[in-house]
């Protein structure tokens, strides 16, 4: 069996058994060694920092909870992120209501988008994309996320949020819509 390296941290069985046990040093080993990749991918969801710490501690406690689930030799990054994209799943699908409320009214302008291309990709710096993102709505933030970021169709978007696809396809030219707004202001 190999072992997983992340950052200075080596995960082999000793270290593994030593998280499970809750020996302090190796917990804390383990957060600080994937707390930077988790907090670049919950600052994209998240604008608030507490709601971003918040979502990091979720997943963190999570991937504790299911470590055994792990297979040693494989990506822990990889691991974790799959637990981290379920969570905002998770937490998209527990606020769906509430984050649905910012521009409903105009899903039924669109209907069926005959122009909708999900190839179009915007053509901004990487550095500017997070600033870009947190000028969004929630729920339109969430749907454009999992699409540019994640590379989930829209079909796919639409079954994990418990969507329509007309819903995730507004959501998707809005946030395009705006981030082209933004960078023309700009």
């Amino acid at each position: 069996m190999t072992d997983t390296k992340i950052g200075e941290v080596i995960l082999d069985q000793s270290f593994v058994k030593r998280v499970q046990k809750g020996e302090h040093d190796a917990v804390d080993a383990l957060y600080n060694a994937c707390f930077s990749v988790l907090m670049n991918v919950a600052v994209r969801y998240k604008t608030n920092r507490a709601d971003q710490i918040t979502l990091v501690h979720i997943v963190f406690m999570k991937a504790l909870d299911h470590l055994s689930d792990f297979t040693l030799g494989t990506s822990f990054i990889a691991w974790i992120k799959t637990i981290l994209q379920r969570e905002i799943i998770d937490d998209f699908r527990r606020n769906k209501r509430n984050l649905l409320q910012i521009g409903l009214e105009k899903i039924n302008e669109v209907g069926q988008d005959q122009d909708f291309d999900e190839n179009t990709d915007l053509p901004v710096e990487t550095a500017n994309v997070n600033l870009l993102l947190s000028h969004l709505p929630p729920a339109t933030r969430t749907v454009f996320n999992l699409f540019l970021w994640d590379d989930l169709k829209p079909a796919e978007i639409a079954k994990e949020l418990d969507l329509s696809i007309e819903t995730v396809r507004w959501h998707i030219k809005m946030a395009r819509k705006l981030i082209r707004n933004q960078i023309e202001k700009s």
